[in-house]
């Protein structure tokens, strides 16, 4: 049998590809596979890890999150008790009261400057506030009124009106 034109042609073409060649080319490729898969699965545990940092950190987040919550409700009722202590000693104490110029606060005012232009000392009251969740505690600048001298060297731990200490005792009496 003769060889036909198809037979002679698919045999150059077959001889033309060298099988070393071919066989190097299938080596490379289960070597990329191979190193696809250590990727795929590197990437896999990659997101996996990522996965569970991410829960941790999302509890540790809402933990933190209802603590300021917490925390903001707590300042609010300190800020509230201390202003209702300071309507309380206002109303028993009119006199060192009315020596005290009061001006609001602006919280957005970037060009606030804390210390006023008079010497009287500033504070905020909560019926100057204008804002229905004023958490800020009232401000008082370092400026004394001449009136009042300065406690600032005296005990931190007994409270004090006009210079004067008050025992326990006066305190629990002047507040009743």
């Amino acid at each position: 049998m003769e060889p036909t034109a198809s037979g002679v042609f698919c045999s150059r073409v077959l001889s033309m590809v060298n099988s070393e060649d071919v066989n190097a080319i299938i080596l490379a490729q289960k070597n990329m596979l191979d190193r696809f898969e250590k990727t795929n699965e590197m990437l896999l545990n990659f997101n996996n890890l990522s996965n569970v940092r991410m829960q941790q950190m999302n509890e540790r987040f809402l933990h933190h999150t209802r603590t300021l919550v917490e925390m903001k409700k707590d300042l609010d009722s300190i800020f509230r008790r201390i202003r209702t202590l300071k309507g309380k000693l206002a109303k028993q104490y009119p006199e060192a009261f009315s020596n005290i110029h009061e001006s609001p606060i602006l919280e957005d005012d970037d060009d606030f400057d804390p210390l006023p232009k008079s010497p009287a000392t500033t504070i905020a009251t909560s019926e100057q506030s204008t804002e229905s969740c004023d958490t800020s505690p009232d401000v008082i600048s370092p400026t004394m009124s001449q009136d009042f001298e300065d406690l600032s060297q005296g005990r931190y731990d007994s409270p004090a009106v006009n210079g004067q200490s008050l025992t326990d005792d006066e305190m629990a009496n002047e507040l009743d």
